[in-house]
C-alpha cells in the first residue's frame, strides 16, 4: 500500500468535513472500489474513527471534534507527510496549503521535543539526566497517562527501609524537589496521600479501575516532609566545585569566600534528608559543627562499608 494514498484519503476527509463516498475517492485517486475499501480498512484498523453511513446517501466521515494526533505518525512519516503536501499543493487553496504546511511543522518540532516534559522559550524540564537521558521519561509517560484518564496505577514500591510493597496509587500529579522527582496521590495500602520517589518505583502499570479525586493539598504534603526534623545550625567547609549548588541549597548570604575554600553557616532542617543531602555532595565538602551531625555521617558511611 502506499503512503501517499492513505495521506490523501485523510486530507480529503479532514478537508470535506463531510460524507465521502468510495466512488468519489476511486475516482480521484483512480482505484477499484475494493482497493478503496482496503485503504479505508487500513485507516480505521490505525485507530482514526471514520463513521461510516450505509444507504443510497451513505458514505464515509470524520467527526467534527477530530483532530489528527501527532503519535499517528512517526517523525519520518511527518516529514514525507510535509513532502506530500507541499506536492498535492493543487489541491487546496494557497491558504489552506499555508495552514496545513505550518501545522505538520509544528508537529514534527512537537515529536522531536517528546524528550523534554516541559520545552517552551524560556523554560525547559528535562526528565533525563546528563549519564542517563532516558531516566524516568517512561515512568513519566505512564504516570502522565493515567493522571490524565483518572485510571488508578498499580505499582511496586522499595521505600527507604529497602522494604518491597505492591501499592495501588490514584495518582494526582508529579513533584519535582530539589533535583528529585515524586508521584503524588492517595495511596489504598497506607489509606493516606503520599509522596512516592519516581526512582524507587520499580514496576507500574495502569489498572482498569478509574478513580474520584479526594480534596488533597500537595503544598501541605510537602511541608510534612520535614513535620519530624527539627532546625539544627551547621557550619561547613567546601570547595569551588559545588558553589552553585551550595548557592541554591544554603543561599549566597550565607556562604564566605576565604580565598581558599567556603565556609557557610545556616539553619537547617536535620535528620536522614540532611545526612543524605550532605552525603551526595562527597569529599567536596567537610562538616565543622555541630559534632553529633559529624558523628551520624561517619555511622552512614560505615553502613555503606558494611554493604560492600
Amino acid at each position: 500500500m502506499q503512503f501517499s494514498v492513505i495521506l490523501g484519503f485523510l486530507l480529503t476527509l479532514l478537508n470535506k468535513r463531510e460524507k465521502v463516498t468510495r466512488k468519489y475517492l476511486a475516482q480521484k485517486y483512480e482505484l477499484g472500489l475494493r482497493t478503496v475499501s482496503r485503504y479505508l480498512d487500513v485507516i480505521v484498523g490505525a485507530g482514526v474513527p471514520l463513521e461510516a453511513e450505509s444507504g443510497i446517501n451513505g458514505g464515509f466521515k470524520l467527526p467534527d471534534t477530530y483532530k489528527l494526533d501527532r503519535s499517528f505518525f512517526s517523525k519520518e512519516e511527518l516529514r514525507q507527510l510535509f513532502t506530500c503536501v507541499s506536492a498535492m499543493s493543487g489541491e487546496f487553496s494557497e491558504g489552506q496549503t499555508r495552514l496545513l504546511l505550518d501545522k505538520i511543522s509544528n508537529m514534527v518540532k512537537n515529536k522531536e521535543d517528546e524528550r523534554y516534559l516541559l520545552k517552551s522559550d524560556t523554560l525547559v524540564i528535562d526528565t533525563g539526566n546528563w549519564t542517563n537521558p532516558q531516566a524516568y521519561r517512561n515512568k513519566i509517560e505512564v504516570i502522565n497517562k493515567s493522571i490524565a484518564e483518572e485510571f488508578s496505577l498499580s505499582i511496586t514500591y522499595i521505600d527507604r527501609h529497602d522494604s518491597k510493597s505492591e501499592r495501588k496509587i490514584d495518582p494526582y500529579c508529579m513533584v519535582l524537589k530539589e533535583g528529585v522527582w515524586y508521584l503524588y496521590g492517595w495511596c489504598h495500602l497506607r489509606r493516606d496521600f503520599r509522596l512516592l520517589k519516581l526512582s524507587r518505583i520499580r514496576e507500574m502499570t495502569i489498572s482498569s479501575n478509574q478513580f474520584i479525586r479526594k480534596p488533597s493539598d500537595v503544598y501541605e504534603k510537602l511541608a510534612e516532609v520535614f513535620k519530624d526534623a527539627e532546625l539544627i545550625e551547621i557550619e561547613i567547609e567546601f570547595s569551588s566545585t559545588i558553589l552553585g549548588p551550595m548557592e541554591e541549597w544554603l543561599g549566597p548570604e550565607a556562604i564566605i569566600d576565604t580565598g581558599t575554600k567556603y565556609l557557610a553557616a545556616a539553619s537547617v532542617f536535620g535528620g536522614h534528608v540532611l545526612v543524605n543531602k550532605l552525603l551526595s555532595f562527597g569529599s567536596s565538602v567537610r562538616v565543622l559543627s555541630p559534632q553529633a551531625l559529624k558523628e551520624e555521617l561517619l555511622i552512614e558511611c560505615q553502613r555503606i562499608l558494611r554493604n560492600d
